[in-house]
């Protein structure tokens, strides 16, 4: 993936409408740290923060508990109020002195639950192998070709992957490329071929561009 702000992310949606969310280590003005995620599609320019000692989820007396609050973003930083303060709830009646900006301080990636693991990952004869449209947020989604490894794509999936990287290419141009020796590392299986990952975005940072030279 291309280097890029927060702010200019995709966003996903799982099958079931649900936002693939993107975890991140925070810190506060403190020098307390905290876990946050964020929610694009809904929820644009908030994190979602709970402290780092503090599971997601907290169980108490049967009742379960969100431990992530809401951070508003202000300039590069966040600001808001960890789980555990003990005060008045509404934002106005918040002292200033106890209002907490986070900043984000490194990048975890997205963030696969349980639920979408198990589509995601099984029905594989392959270990290793994903379901990519499940992962994307389409339903179905391609078998594995027989001796693709997992750090192979199919022509379909990297079709898929030029244009979520925002250099699209159809499939038909990756084909002749593979074919004519343009991608590094791409070999043909039967009638099917197979794009590594590394040969295709050295040959998609590398194509000539249309358009006057």
């Amino acid at each position: 993936m291309k280097n890029t702000t927060l702010d200019q992310l995709p966003s996903y949606l799982w099958p079931d409408l649900s936002p693939v969310i993107r975890l991140y280590v925070v810190v506060d003005d403190q020098g307390r740290h905290g876990i946050a995620h964020t929610d694009p599609v809904y929820h644009p320019n908030v994190l979602f923060a709970h402290p780092i000692h503090l599971p997601g989820r907290v169980v108490q007396s049967g009742a379960a508990y969100l431990t992530n609050t809401a951070w508003h973003k202000e300039g590069d930083t966040y600001t808001g109020v960890w789980c555990d303060y003990d005060g008045p709830v509404s934002p106005q009646n918040i002292p200033d002195e106890l209002v907490r900006r986070i900043t984000i301080v490194d990048d975890l990636g997205y963030h696969l639950p349980d639920k979408w693991a198990d589509k995601a990952l099984a029905d594989s004869d392959q270990p290793g192998h994903w379901d990519y449209g499940a992962t994307l947020g389409k339903i179905g989604g391609e078998r594995p070709i027989k001796g693709q490894s997992h750090d192979e794509m199919s022509i379909p999936e990297a079709e898929a992957y030029a244009a979520e990287v925002e250099e699209p290419v159809p499939a038909r141009t990756i084909r002749y490329a593979a074919k004519n020796g343009f991608i590094s590392g791409a070999r043909k299986v039967g009638r099917d071929w197979l794009i590594p990952y590394a040969g295709l975005e050295h040959y998609l940072a590398n194509r000539p561009k249309p358009g006057p030279k």
